[in-house]
């Protein structure tokens, strides 16, 4: 018998919300998918995951569905349903439109390395993630709590911007860094 998890795709309307400052009590700021058979799965809990950029977009997902431990973060429920959990292995849109901000996002992994400034291929500042190993990569996000110079550990998706977005042909990254209650405050300025 195998102890290996089957991979599962799902497919269904990313539902994603951002910080309100006017909005009153707790809100749910992450991401999750709600899927055409009426089930929905909590895909992240950070308000700043690549699956925001997938908001109010119909997507096929594949991953597993998983039991959060005990003491973690859970919903009592969504809009009336109790909702599963899902790592997301993949995520990609049904369908490309001239304003979609990404086309797929893979699996997030853990790196160390450091955030540079430097020129894409069209000669505009972008920041940069050059791993330990040496690696660089463009990031495709604006990071809370990023900044250039010091090593940090980083949680980072592989991701493909659209094609209407003037890109290199190098692997893109989302990352999400570790940041102060100030760095979050700044970014959620800047996002609005």
């Amino acid at each position: 018998m195998s102890d290996q998890k089957k991979e599962v795709q799902l497919q269904g309307i990313v539902h994603a919300s951002r910080y309100d400052r006017n909005g009153q009590g707790k809100s749910f700021l992450g991401a999750g998918i709600e899927c055409s058979d009426g089930r929905v799965w909590v895909i992240s809990y950070s308000e700043e995951s690549p699956f925001h950029a997938f908001a109010g977009r119909q997507v096929v997902v594949s991953g597993e569905p998983y039991e959060p431990e005990y003491g973690s973060q859970s919903l009592i429920g969504w809009e009336g349903k109790k909702p599963g959990h899902f790592c997301v292995s993949t995520m990609r849109l049904v369908e490309v439109t001239p304003d979609a901000e990404l086309v797929e996002v893979g699996a997030g992994q853990h790196f160390r390395g450091r955030f540079e400034r430097g020129k894409s291929k069209t000669g505009k500042s972008i920041l940069f993630f050059v791993t330990e190993d040496g690696e660089t990569f463009p990031v495709a996000n604006n990071p809370a709590g990023a900044s250039v110079g010091p090593s940090v550990e980083v949680l980072a998706y592989p991701v493909h911007p659209a094609p209407s977005i003037p890109k290199a042909t190098e692997q893109y990254l989302w990352i999400n860094c570790p940041c102060s209650f100030e760095d979050l405050r700044e970014w959620r300025e800047r996002q609005s």
